[in-house]
């Protein structure tokens, strides 16, 4: 199945009717549960957890639609692991830590955004020195390896989320011609893959540039949860 780029704006009115989500924070599911250590007891969710789980939850409805035979889902959220192993925060080296979390299109379907929301950020906390030692061990090894590229499948539901929107990239340095007006990456078609950018605009918080099946895409633009909080550019 043929797969393009898509690029989605969430504004900053969206945002804050985002937010208006949290309402209760519940417990996550046993499934969920099986892959922590230790209780991690959840208090509050971030907005970029709100944002995942939105299009995590998307992406998953929409593969349902398209392939109902596989119930499962994933997703892959780029983590900061810095001060998580003792490293202060001006430490520069790439510590991007691969964080994935699985499901069933099933079990996402029965929660609500929050919950899925608050399942993402319980994973998170999850995280601890000896969990990225010991999870970078594993991943050295090739069948390791083999098993982490194949969740990257067009047919299989996925989502990854790498989230540079934080950085002020419209104040660096202009090098001599000006400061830049628009930022964009280069096309990627492996789908699932998302890159939240920061927007020039000043109603637009957030733009996500994913690649998606064509028939995903369909069923993602005509998702009522989704589309009431996301603005579809292109």
């Amino acid at each position: 199945m043929p797969s393009g780029m898509h690029r989605f704006a969430l504004t900053y009115k969206s945002l804050c009717r985002l937010k208006q989500q949290r309402g209760t924070i519940s417990a996550c599911s046993p499934s969920h549960a099986r892959s922590f250590t230790g209780p991690h007891k959840i208090t509050y969710v971030s907005t970029n957890d709100l944002v995942c789980a939105l299009f995590w939850r998307a992406i998953s409805r929409a593969h349902k639609a398209v392939n109902p035979s596989d119930p499962n889902t994933c997703m892959m959220l780029a983590c900061d692991v810095r001060q998580r192993i003792g490293l202060p925060l001006t430490y520069t080296g790439n510590l991007s830590f691969p964080l994935i979390m699985h499901s069933t299109k099933d079990e996402l379907s029965s929660q609500t955004l929050t919950d899925t929301a608050t399942c993402i950020r319980h994973r998170i906390n999850s995280i601890s020195s000896k969990f990225v030692h010991e999870t970078l061990a594993l991943m050295s090894s090739e069948q390791s390896m083999q098993k982490l590229i194949s969740l990257f499948d067009p047919a299989h539901s996925f989502f990854s989320a790498s989230i540079t929107s934080g950085f002020q990239m419209f104040n660096v340095s202009d090098f001599g011609f000006g400061q830049p007006s628009h930022i964009d990456i280069p096309a990627y078609l492996t789908p699932g893959f998302s890159i939240w950018m920061p927007a020039k605009s000043s109603k637009t918080a957030i733009n996500v540039n994913i690649s998606l099946r064509n028939d995903v895409f369909k069923h993602m633009a005509a998702d009522s949860e989704f589309t009431e909080f996301v603005d579809m550019i292109h």
